[in-house]
């Protein structure tokens, strides 16, 4: 497995066979997954608290190219949105 960042995420091949991806740090909460209308994309969605996606308002989604460069831009972007709410 290679190490895109802090975050831990799969490799490329996890998500081009269409899984999803969800962690969390504290009250920050994620998921990486394929979007739906767009197969060349990875959304990623960000939203806080205890509760489960569907249950939660989220706080913000970004869209990012289906690639291998991708996992290690998705990491910066976790990394600064949990950053953010730190301080």
């Amino acid at each position: 497995m290679l190490t895109y960042g802090s975050w831990d995420l799969p490799g490329l091949d996890y998500f081009q066979s269409k899984n999803t991806f969800k962690g969390s740090r504290k009250n920050f909460r994620f998921s990486v997954a394929i979007d739906k209308e767009d197969e060349d994309k990875l959304t990623v969605v960000i939203w806080y608290g205890e509760k489960c996606l569907e249950s939660s308002e989220i706080s913000l989604t970004k869209s990012f190219d289906l690639s291998e460069q991708s996992l290690y831009d998705i990491n910066a972007f976790l990394t600064s949105q949990y950053t953010a709410d730190e301080t």
